[in-house]
């Protein structure tokens, strides 16, 4: 009995064999699949097109339109890439019906463009300065034509602080996730706080930096577990079906292109994919590559003698005020990520025009594209 017992291994050692077998098996997995990832320019459709903006490869694709009256760019919402604007044939009959060129870009961690070190360049600010540069570079003369800025989602927060900039005639946001926000009346607060002595300033934005630096430290400890998730949802088909799905209207399940899938898990094929949308995960927390950025930027707007525009403060409701743009926002009924009573409360503090479509959910511009060239149309012709 003894010697049975000798020869029958403890549990504890086949647990270890068991778990070592999965990890080993796991980490040839995900070594196979390193290799098969490309760059995004092998990535690329035959259409896809790519800027250098500030040493970055924005990647975006376009509905040319010999002598276009108008140009128009679109900025697509959390998660997806410039086929969110193709999968439905959006972009082509905008520029037929509008009598336009019209470009859409991926932003920075999505899509087929670059996945730069620098985390400022995942920002919602740094995407408005990509979208206007590729206005200004892909778009031509804008004296010659009228230029639309078009957000979806968070999309529409990229697309309000481009348009802060100037310049710009009309600014549609789809289903806008700009929550809350207040107009600006008067600078007096800000004055009051440019008023108090620096060393009390930078007292306060010390304070603020190390709360910041402890919310960045955390983030990165979490980072392997939170790209291991990110892999686990992000390659998977069934993730983004079942996603889909529930963004969208129930009676437009049955109209869901496959290719609607194919578009959203595409970037996934292209290497650092993951650090991106991590990148991406950081810089909504703490814009910064490093505690020693985040005490510089800090002590810099600590000693700084104005306030920070609303592009630096990425304030989207002012910035929509500020750019004298004329803006519509068109929003889905049965939208259940962002509600469309947030986009009547908007529409009522930017005083401009609102158009609620029927039997919709979050993503207008792709399940309803009929009704949503329409509405264009209306707004801009």
């Amino acid at each position: 009995a003894s010697a049975a017992r000798a020869a029958t291994p403890p549990l504890a050692t086949v647990a270890v064999a068991i778990a070592a077998y999965a990890v080993a098996r796991a980490v040839f997995v995900e070594r196979r699949y390193a290799e098969a990832l490309v760059s995004p320019r092998e990535a690329a459709d035959a259409d896809g097109e790519f800027l250098d903006v500030d040493g970055v490869e924005v990647h975006y694709k376009r509905a040319r339109r010999a002598n276009a009256k108008r140009f128009i760019e679109c900025m697509h919402g959390f998660g997806a890439n410039a086929s969110s604007w193709t999968t439905s044939d959006t972009m082509r009959r905008a520029s037929e019906a509008l009598d336009a060129e019209v470009v859409a870009h991926d932003s920075c961690g999505f899509g087929l463009t670059a996945r730069p070190r620098d985390v400022k360049k995942y920002t919602r600010a740094s995407d408005a300065k990509a979208c206007r540069a590729i206005a200004r570079e892909v778009g031509g003369d804008a004296a010659a034509r009228s230029l639309t800025l078009m957000g979806h989602s968070l999309g529409a927060v990229g697309a309000a602080l481009a348009a802060a900039q100037g310049g710009v005639d009309y600014v549609v946001l789809v289903a806008p996730a700009i929550i809350g926000g207040k107009l600006r009346k008067n600078d007096a607060g800000d004055d009051a706080a440019l008023s108090l002595p620096t060393f009390v300033r930078v007292a306060f934005a010390a304070v603020g930096a190390a709360a910041a630096t402890a919310a960045w430290c955390l983030t990165c400890a979490v980072k392997p577990f939170l790209i291991l998730l990110l892999r686990k949802l992000v390659r998977s088909k069934e993730f983004w079906t079942k996603g889909l799905r529930a963004a969208i209207d129930p009676s437009r399940v049955d109209a869901m292109a496959s290719d609607w899938i194919d578009g959203y898990r595409k970037p996934s094929v292209v290497r650092d994919w993951d650090v991106g949308m991590f990148r991406v995960v950081l810089a909504s927390v703490v814009a910064a590559s490093s505690p020693r950025e985040i005490w510089r930027d800090a002590m810099a707007r600590a000693r700084a003698t104005t306030q920070p525009s609303t592009l630096e403060r990425e304030d989207a409701v002012n910035a929509l005020v500020e750019s004298g743009a004329k803006i519509l926002i068109v929003h889905g009924e049965n939208d259940v990520i962002v509600p469309a009573s947030n986009s009547r409360t908007l529409a009522k503090l930017l005083n401009c025009e609102l158009r609620i479509l029927p039997k919709c959910g979050h993503m207008p511009h792709e399940e309803s594209p009929e009704a949503f060239i329409d509405v264009l149309r209306d707004f801009i012709s």
